[in-house]
């Protein structure tokens, strides 16, 4: 699959020859990825492990079938021994992840063009690529020469998909259809150019029906209510030497303002909110829910500095 990114926000648009390369991927995806059932998931109210491989079997050793779909026989993808996988094909997971919000990591090491779903990409329920709206969130946050090993996160929500590479946001979608299961793929079928080979230290995926929940921590204290009126009636002040004024003054006091509060993942935002991130105080501009690599600095869309 390659695509071509236009600064700010574009369509995802694919290549003939990727488009037939991910088509054939495509057709044996199709048979292997199940929605999981609820039998399967239970309604949960915070993330929980759904899924996790460390590749921790003896030198030689295959996939796990019951987790794994390999593009090819069972030697395009083995473990070292030394808790790696070493894949020369497309491999996807089995199970589509049906909870609206998820978190997947992996560590991955593997030479590519730019685009962080070049090595750890997301498919729907049927295999097929998502489609929708791509916006680059950060070009320079997304290492291709394959020497190092990096870690590649997808963070998900009924409404966008999120990739960020070592911890900094590098790409956003915006599904065209909200909500789907979806299955992760490590990717090697990208385009004609494809790298020799991947290696994967390990994937792990937790997922729920809620955001991830936050941190215990206590909240700002509001200040403390006026004391009731008295009973009586207050003593007489002597009036000032001086004319008073044409208009009485308001007794009313003016309304407290409420705190900004440290920025949070996780957390449900409505236009008007204050929040502070690395010293300066940001207004939310539209109302959303904070994913990782959403950063008031990183996002002027819906933060404007105060």
């Amino acid at each position: 699959m390659e695509a071509r990114h236009r600064s700010g926000t574009s369509g995802w648009l694919i290549r003939p020859r990727a488009l037939l390369a991910l088509a054939v991927a495509s057709v044996g995806l199709v048979g292997a990825i199940a929605v999981t059932g609820q039998g399967d998931v239970a309604v949960a109210s915070e993330h929980r492990p759904v899924f996790d491989d460390d590749f921790g079997a003896g030198r030689g050793t295959g996939l796990d079938p019951s987790k794994w779909l390999l593009d090819g026989d069972a030697r395009n993808g083995v473990q070292d021994g030394q808790g790696r996988l070493v894949v020369d094909r497309l491999v996807s997971t089995r199970k589509a992840f049906a909870e609206p919000y998820g978190h997947a990591e992996a560590r991955i090491k593997v030479r590519r063009a730019g685009g962080p779903w070049r090595a750890f990409g997301v498919v729907d329920k049927y295999g097929r690529v998502l489609r929708g709206d791509v916006e680059t969130l950060d070009e320079n946050a997304d290492p291709t020469s394959g020497r190092e090993f990096h870690t590649y996160a997808i963070d998900w929500s009924p409404t966008a998909v999120v990739w960020s590479v070592d911890g900094k946001a590098a790409l956003k979608l915006t599904p065209a259809e909200s909500g789907l299961p979806i299955a992760l793929v490590l990717n090697l079928a990208t385009d004609g150019r494809r790298p020799a080979r991947m290696v994967v230290d390990f994937v792990k995926v937790t997922a729920g029906r809620k955001p991830m929940p936050l941190p215990t921590t206590p909240a700002p204290s509001e200040p403390a209510p006026p004391s009731s009126e008295p009973t009586t009636a207050p003593p007489t002040t002597v009036p000032p030497t001086t004319a008073p004024p044409t208009t009485a003054p308001s007794t009313s006091k003016p309304p407290t303002k409420k705190p900004a509060a440290a920025w949070k993942t996780y957390t449900d935002y409505k236009a008007g909110d204050l929040v502070t991130y690395k010293g300066v105080t940001y207004k939310v501009k539209e109302a959303h829910t904070a994913l990782p690599g959403w950063e008031p600095s990183a996002l002027p869309n819906l933060f404007a500095k105060v």
